[in-house]
């Protein structure tokens, strides 16, 4: 029995090589948190035998479960039958059920794992990031790709390249700054220095309207009066050396 709320996973694709990583993630990793796999038995137990995997797995029937009895000694699945090799029915369900789960629980830790967006989200969505939020019913979301020395926060999600220009604006921005400074400030308890980078290579642009100068720049000076940890528009090609620092022999 753990105090723990579990980590909830979904297998995503069913023809994708995560149920393979996954194992090995749990036979190297001795993991203080119980997880709950959603996912198909019949899949997890081949690629079990496979990797010659003892672990055992546990079966748990949802939606009637104890989730306090749940611990980390085996692998407590949600089963998701994929008989019919239905790729869309078998995310859509593993979806629905962890949906709930959340819900349910209260639960905060969520992983889902490679999904082909095109044929899954069929354009109603750019990523997986806009679809949860959607499901949710959150208005403002971020993608924050965490590291406890260094994270990164796109401020665009899942766009093409040719539209990102287009796309940014001062309140996207802000939205972003704002969620991140909230989340560090309530998950780690102080406030999170923020560097915003520039649009454009060097800040610069040969076009009259330069994204950096007009939009970026403004931004920041607001937030400063505001006492935010934010600074900016940094060149973007050199903001990472400073992070990690490289010797070269030539």
């Amino acid at each position: 029995m753990s105090s723990k709320k579990p980590i909830l996973i979904i297998n995503g694709d069913p023809k994708s090589i995560f149920l393979e990583i996954f194992l090995k993630s749990i036979n190297k990793i001795n993991f203080k948190t119980p997880i709950i796999l959603i996912a198909s038995y019949k899949l997890l137990s081949i690629e079990k035998k496979n990797q010659k995997i003892k672990k055992k797995i546990k079966i748990i029937e949802y939606p009637n479960f104890d989730i306090q009895s749940l611990n980390n000694t085996n692998i407590n699945l949600i089963n998701i039958d994929n008989n019919d090799n239905d790729t869309f029915d078998y995310i859509n369900k593993s979806f629905e059920i962890a949906f709930k789960i959340i819900k349910k629980y209260k639960l905060k830790k969520f992983i889902n794992g490679p999904i082909n967006k095109k044929n899954f989200l069929n354009k109603k969505y750019l990523g997986i990031t806009e679809y949860i939020a959607k499901k949710f019913k959150i208005k403002e979301s971020a993608m924050l790709i965490y590291n406890k020395k260094l994270s990164v926060c796109p401020v665009t999600t899942h766009l093409p390249i040719k539209y990102v220009a287009k796309s940014i604006n001062k309140e996207k921005i802000e939205e972003k700054i704002i969620l991140i400074n909230k989340f560090y400030k309530n998950t780690f308890k102080f406030k999170p220095k923020i560097a915003v980078l520039g649009l454009n290579p060097h800040c610069e642009s040969i076009d009259k309207f330069n994204e950096d100068d007009k939009i970026i720049k403004p931004l920041i000076f607001k937030l400063k009066k505001k006492n935010f940890l934010v600074d900016g528009p940094i060149s973007g090609d050199t903001i990472f050396l400073s992070q990690n620092r490289c010797n070269y022999d030539v």
